[in-house]
């Protein structure tokens, strides 16, 4: 069996891990990794004993695919230059800076006939894959994400590295089209948001209330959905869930389920490989991106809207 030769562009935090999780998988190549960051660079080089290099463009003609794990501005640019060689990418998220960007990447892989996958990694937890085929019609959704404050993500707020996770799980959901978004957000450690509350009016009823934190101590990542005659609660660290069923009011069913715990880097990397190999698209499509990216700036709009009210 030919091994798929992918390398990772950028070995910081996430990114040395994608290079850990590529170097594990039977079916692929890890061909190099790329970093400005030489002490990074080469302490990931040295620890897989892979080739190191602080110049992406070197790779061509090296690698049948690329992981992006660079600052947000330089998705565009590091992805589109892969895409327009014939390589297939898979971009962390969020997808790039703005939605422009993203549309050019979204063409860019249809006329190049490449795969373009989103690194919405929530999609790809146990006790979401396990429940979000039998939520049937959800009527109320709230969402909640916290976490400690992390010095090396200042280039974007919580909206962009934390809430817009959960943007995307709502929008895979919700088939209807958004009616009204109203958000605060608040500044405490940085000149972005660094708590972020959105609360998302749908065409259809459904609203979804979704809270993101980057300022508490504990890591908290819960997902509850209502629906006429149902209630999931999930719990992503744990990749657990508990779900009940009503009938006529009352609870009929009641189940807790702890799903075998895997990690979902690996699985979304072991999707990202069957879909180069069978030709079909993934589960995070760029287009899929693009939408969360599209709702994850109307809530920025909304939050700057409030700021500026107020001074």
């Amino acid at each position: 069996m030919t091994r798929l030769r992918i390398a990772v562009i950028g070995v910081g935090h996430l990114g040395k891990n994608h290079a850990r999780v590529i170097s594990e998988l039977p079916q692929c190549e890890l061909a190099g990794v790329c970093d400005l960051d030489e002490e990074s660079l080469n302490e990931v080089s040295s620890r897989i004993g892979v080739p190191a290099f602080t110049d992406y463009t070197q790779l061509l003609g090296k690698v049948d695919a690329v992981t992006v794990v660079v600052p947000t501005a330089l998705h565009h640019r590091v992805s589109s230059f892969f895409l327009d060689a014939g390589v297939h990418v898979l971009c962390e998220k969020p997808v790039t800076k703005s939605l422009e960007e993203a549309r050019s990447l979204i063409a860019l892989a249809e006329e190049r006939k490449v795969l373009l996958q989103i690194g919405h990694i929530e999609r790809f937890n146990a006790a979401f894959m396990k429940v979000c085929d039998h939520i049937g019609d959800p009527r109320y959704i709230e969402c909640q994400r916290l976490g400690p404050f992390t010095p090396r993500v200042r280039d974007v707020g919580v909206v962009l590295d934390l809430m817009i996770h959960d943007i995307d799980l709502v929008l895979s959901l919700i088939d209807s089209p958004i009616e009204r978004i109203d958000a605060m957000g608040v500044r405490v450690f940085t000149p972005n948001e660094d708590m972020a509350n959105a609360h998302i009016v749908f065409r259809n009823g459904c609203i979804a209330n979704i809270n993101a934190s980057r300022l508490t101590k504990e890591r908290v990542r819960k997902l509850r959905v209502f629906t006429s005659d149902s209630y999931y609660s999930l719990d992503f660290g744990e990749q657990s869930f508990k779900s009940m069923k009503l009938d006529n009011g009352q609870i009929a069913e009641h189940e807790f389920v702890q799903e075998e715990k895997r990690e979902p880097l690996k699985d979304e990397i072991s999707h990202f490989v069957e879909c180069i190999s069978q030709r079909k698209q993934p589960m995070v499509t760029g287009v899929q991106g693009r939408d969360a990216l599209a709702v994850a700036l109307m809530i920025l709009d909304e939050i700057q809207r409030g700021w500026s009210l107020r001074t």
